[in-house]
């Protein structure tokens, strides 16, 4: 059995399709997945076993299937002639990449075509896992511990604290201030940092630099900007903790198995908590009025 699986998004909502990946794999007894998604993450999904290939789904072959022309269109696609199953997780009002596939399956030897929403209804708050799961006709279960690879022991864990200050949205991150008072208060206790940052966190990292004061020694310090995911999570692997707004990189630490507090302000966390099994969620929708003195106490439970 060959599946492709379409899963379009942002890194998070990327990383939270795995566990759904493993439980295809096993339903559909599935000896090759095909993995079409966020260029981002697609290395790391590779590095994992959880996909045989993958795909940008920036790439314009998967553009194709939005086009309103004939079937022709999506013709001798190599991948798709050699699919059974094709699951597509994304916005198809029209129904325009449902029928070009379906219409597809009809002329090879595809057995089943799935597309689905890439997150619950407005209003509907589910875990977001849980509703790949119901619309791909898996069972419910509970996977809040699901962990991206097995935790890291203690003699894995070296000295390093990772934080990553910022998010895909303003509203969605904590005050640069108060992260630094973290990072204060970690040095204090002689604990170094890794600071973690993507393309669109360049500004709240220099921000965050100017509220610090000189770290007490260099190695206390450390910095990864604009790293691939993969090279990401090989470092994360070696932190004794992770501290972080609802990130794509939170979901990647909660997966790692290093214990991992997330900061939500907006967001739902009933339906965008992430999954791992050292998971601490701290819930304000007015990220302003989250204490420090709350954060340091529940990263220091860890």
């Amino acid at each position: 059995m060959r599946m492709l699986i379409i899963r379009p998004g942002a890194i998070g909502d990327t990383l939270l399709t795995f566990p759904i990946i493993q439980s295809l794999r096993t339903r559909y007894a599935a000896r090759h997945i095909t993995f079409v998604g966020n260029a981002a993450v697609l290395a790391l999904a590779q590095s994992s076993g959880l996909v045989e290939e993958t795909f940008d789904y920036e790439d314009t072959r998967w553009g194709k299937l939005f086009l309103e022309s004939e079937k022709v269109v999506i013709r001798q696609d190599a991948v798709l002639e050699r699919s059974d199953v094709a699951i597509a997780w994304l916005r198809d009002p029209d129904g325009i990449v449902e029928r070009n596939l379906c219409l597809y399956m009809h002329d090879s030897a595809m057995k089943e075509v799935i597309v689905a929403p890439g997150r619950p209804a407005a209003g509907e708050r589910i875990h977001i896992v849980e509703h790949l799961a119901r619309t791909a006709g898996l069972p419910r279960s509970p996977l809040l511990s699901w962990s991206l690879f097995p935790p890291p022991s203690a003699q894995q864990s070296a000295a390093y604290f990772a934080i990553h200050p910022g998010s895909g949205g303003v509203q969605k991150c904590w005050p640069i201030a108060h992260f630094a008072s973290v990072i204060t208060a970690l040095w204090q206790r002689s604990i170094p940092v890794l600071l973690l940052a993507g393309p669109a966190d360049h500004q709240r990292l220099a921000d965050l630099r100017s509220h610090l004061a000189t770290p007490p020694h260099p190695d206390m310090l450390n910095t990864l900007i604009d790293a691939p995911l993969l090279t990401v999570a090989r470092q994360l692997r070696q932190c004794r903790g992770y501290l972080g707004n609802d990130s794509g990189i939170t979901h990647l630490a909660a997966m790692l198995g290093i214990p991992t507090t997330v900061l939500f302000g907006p967001s739902d966390p009933v339906v965008w908590r992430p999954l791992g099994p050292q998971v601490n969620i701290l819930h304000e929708p007015n990220l302003e009025q989250l204490p420090v003195n709350v954060v340091l106490q529940t990263i220091s439970n860890f």
